[in-house]
């Protein structure tokens, strides 16, 4: 009890460093967890932008050439999901070791960790080097589990009241990256502009990007909770943890909303692609301009969209009625086949699932107490990267049957996550 008391005083005392109105000068003391956010999606964006067309494409380096396109599509899909599934793994773990060690040590191993896996993975990727990929891939999602981590920091410092803002800068932070990676990446992996760009080379200097974070944490990021020397962990209990989501009768209908959703956009990031590739034939570099426009309206929607929203209507209206406009406009995007329809289709899509994704989240923490934060963001952040596993696998074998038939199915599952919320969240 005085171990929480001790917690919950020092998270007091920071708020008040940074102004107990939260003012502007707040974003530059969390300006290093944002960071971290930006970095880790960074990098899968770029996976997405420039796995998708690397694989499906007849003249893959890296696959047999007779391959089958069903084949291709399955997959693609296991290889999305190698990444995310690291994360499941690693987010309960990072996320109660966080809690035990403090938020600042976890960061900086993980980030070490990171860098590792990801110069092994542009190494694969020079010598075409399927299987090592793979591994690398999951071992660079265990380290990128920290997202949790900068997100428990974010819940120390922020009251209840103001989460649902700094946790959707969480998400703009992230759309920014779906912007940058897929901009700057997907030219870089393409030697049709300059004859040494490749599929390695945008990777390459996302590790020193990492390098540059990590160095960013080290100087300026101040420990947000004290460590509980008390205590002992166990990597076992943290997993057990993960049990709690259908144990917990405080939030396990929470988990179950959160996971559909999670299910439902991280899916439509994975299918939008297959879909531009499979039926409009598009190369890594025009993907990636697509790519980049669906991150625009998440960064706009979250920069003050969502903040806006969330001063005049509650967090549970906002991710009922936000999922509900996510699987209709996700459906609608791939009625037609008409290519111009897809900018503003896509668009739409991205601006509603930006709202949805930082509300379901604050729902969550808001129903938690302070001492929890890091388990419960930990098993959620577990929920989150294990859906974006499955949805990868779902995405890829709908997509063998019918390229379309992945946005319709997870277009329904985002509408189901609304009906849940009605019915389920008080």
């Amino acid at each position: 009890m005085q171990q929480s008391l001790q917690h919950s005083d020092v998270a007091d005392r920071r708020r008040q460093a940074i102004g107990g109105d939260l003012p502007r000068r707040t974003l530059r003391v969390l300006f290093p967890l944002y960071s971290v956010v930006f970095i880790g999606f960074l990098g899968y964006s770029l996976m997405i932008t420039v796995f998708t067309p690397m694989i499906l494409r007849p003249d893959s380096p890296i696959i047999a050439a007779d391959t089958s396109t069903s084949r291709r599509t399955i997959l693609l899909g296991i290889l999305l999901c190698l990444y995310p599934l690291g994360q499941f793994v690693g987010s309960p773990v990072l996320g109660a070791l966080s809690d035990r060690f403090g938020r600042r040590p976890v960061l900086v191993a993980s980030l070490g960790s990171t860098i590792v896996w990801y110069l092994v993975i542009t190494a694969a990727l020079v010598i075409r080097s399927l299987p090592l990929l793979s591994v690398a891939l999951i071992l660079a999602g265990l380290g990128e589990a920290n997202v949790v981590t900068a997100q428990s920091a974010i819940a120390d410092l922020v009251p209840p009241a103001q989460r649902n803002r700094y946790f959707g800068y969480i998400y703009m932070s992230a759309s920014l990256a779906y912007v940058v990676g897929p901009l700057g990446g997907g030219k870089l992996a393409d030697p049709a502009l300059v004859p040494w760009f490749s599929d390695a080379l945008p990777f390459g200097i996302v590790t020193g990007l990492l390098l540059m974070t990590a160095a960013i944490i080290l100087l300026h990021f101040r420990e947000t909770r004290i460590p509980d020397s008390s205590s002992s962990i166990s990597l076992t209990a943290a997993f057990e943890s993960l049990l709690t989501v259908f144990s917990d009768r405080q939030v396990r209908r929470f988990y179950a909303v959160n996971f559909l959703i999670y299910i439902a956009i991280f899916g439509f990031f994975r299918s939008y692609p297959m879909y531009l590739v499979g039926e409009f034939h598009l190369g890594v570099s025009r993907l990636s301009e697509f790519v980049a426009w669906v991150g625009v309206p998440i960064v706009l929607s979250n920069l003050w969209l969502t903040g806006f929203l969330s001063t005049r209507t509650s967090v549970r209206a906002l991710t009922l009625w936000t999922a509900a406009l996510t699987g209709i406009l996700m459906i609608a995007t791939v009625l037609p086949d008409n290519r111009a329809m897809l900018w503003p289709g896509l668009f739409l899509t991205a601006a509603a699932l930006a709202v949805c994704l930082p509300s379901c989240a604050t729902l969550l923490s808001n129903a938690t107490g302070h001492e929890r934060q890091g388990q419960v963001l930990g098993n959620n952040q577990a929920l989150q990267v294990g859906a974006e596993a499955l949805s990868g696998l779902v995405a890829g074998l709908l997509a063998a049957i019918m390229i379309k038939l992945p946005m319709l199915v997870l277009g329904g599952i985002s509408l189901l996550a609304a009906a849940l919320v009605a019915l389920v969240i008080p």
